[in-house]
């Protein structure tokens, strides 16, 4: 049997976003970032919903190899790209980037 971690960032007053959906006020300082670094290479599968998922897939396949990347983004985009994952949704007809779609109804 495997166990299940769940992790979420949320603002003290517990809001996950802020008006309009925007996620930019949870970038995390360095060691906030290693730390959750750290437990996406402990990850054995990561699940994900439709939106987090286009959010997630949007940008790290390719954030390692942007301008200006630190090694920690290198390392997490890797991480991130070679680590299972399942998408949960009735919506979205294909995944990729080492995913695959568990359709819900």
């Amino acid at each position: 049997m495997r166990k299940l971690t769940f992790g979420m960032s949320v603002s003290l007053d517990g809001y996950v976003a802020a008006p309009g959906d925007d996620l930019g006020w949870g970038v995390p300082s360095d060691g906030l970032f290693q730390w959750w670094s750290d437990r996406v290479a402990a990850t054995g599968t990561a699940l994900y919903g439709r939106r987090l998922w286009e959010t997630m897939s949007s940008h790290w396949p390719t954030a390692g190899q942007q301008p200006g990347a630190t090694p920690a983004v290198i390392e997490f985009a890797g991480r991130w790209r070679d680590m299972p994952k399942v998408v949960f949704s009735s919506t979205i007809d294909a995944v990729d980037w080492n995913a695959r779609l568990a359709r819900v109804s």
